[in-house]
């Protein structure tokens, strides 16, 4: 009993009530505190066992099989929805991309800088000083490259986009595959 109910995700109250027996007997059953009464294994229990396979008896006891009825298409509300939800999060992370690139070119232009300004320091008040400023002046470059608005950043953004894209491209696949909205589905 508590398979088929499974089976068809139905309550206790459900079952019992297709059964025509109460709720509290069938918990009873299904928890073996009581042995299942002769109503419970009437002929509604049966039908509704045979359908889990798609099968029913015919009054002559013949066995036939049914086809499972079409599952109802998407609407395309939620779908459509969801879409321009994809489009306004591409649109704003192509941006955000964009931003990025133009935030890391100061740091880069610093990488290339650095191995000129250390190649001949010339003439310095301060050589200790100097040397401590440059330092500086890459590891920043560094930190924000690695953790800001440089390569692993953008690659991050870039997977994300990336993940958009094929929602998109997903999303309007399913939509192009529905039946046109002001014609009922064929069935």
């Amino acid at each position: 009993m508590d398979t088929t109910r499974q089976h068809f995700a139905l309550t206790q109250a459900r079952y019992a009530a297709w059964l025509g027996e109460n709720r509290s007997t069938v918990a009873m059953v299904e928890a073996g505190h009581r042995n299942a009464p002769l109503r419970i294994g009437n002929r509604q229990a049966m039908r509704l066992d045979l359908a889990t396979l798609g099968k029913t008896f015919t009054p002559q006891n013949e066995l036939l099989t049914f086809p499972a009825l079409p599952e109802p298409a998407p609407e395309r509300g939620p779908l459509n929805y969801r879409l321009r939800q994809v489009r306004h999060q591409l649109a704003n992370l192509r941006y955000r991309l964009e931003s990025l690139r133009r935030q890391a070119q100061p740091y880069h232009n610093r990488l290339l800088a650095v191995p000129a300004l250390r190649a001949w320091p010339g003439p310095s008040a301060n050589p200790e000083r100097e040397q401590r400023w440059l330092d500086s002046f890459e590891q920043e470059a560094r930190h924000e490259l690695l953790n800001v608005c440089g390569a692993g950043p953008q690659q991050l953004l870039q997977a994300r986009l990336a993940g958009l894209e094929r929602e998109t491209q997903w999303l309007e696949e399913v939509l192009n595959a529905l039946p046109p909205a002001d014609l009922p589905p064929a069935g």
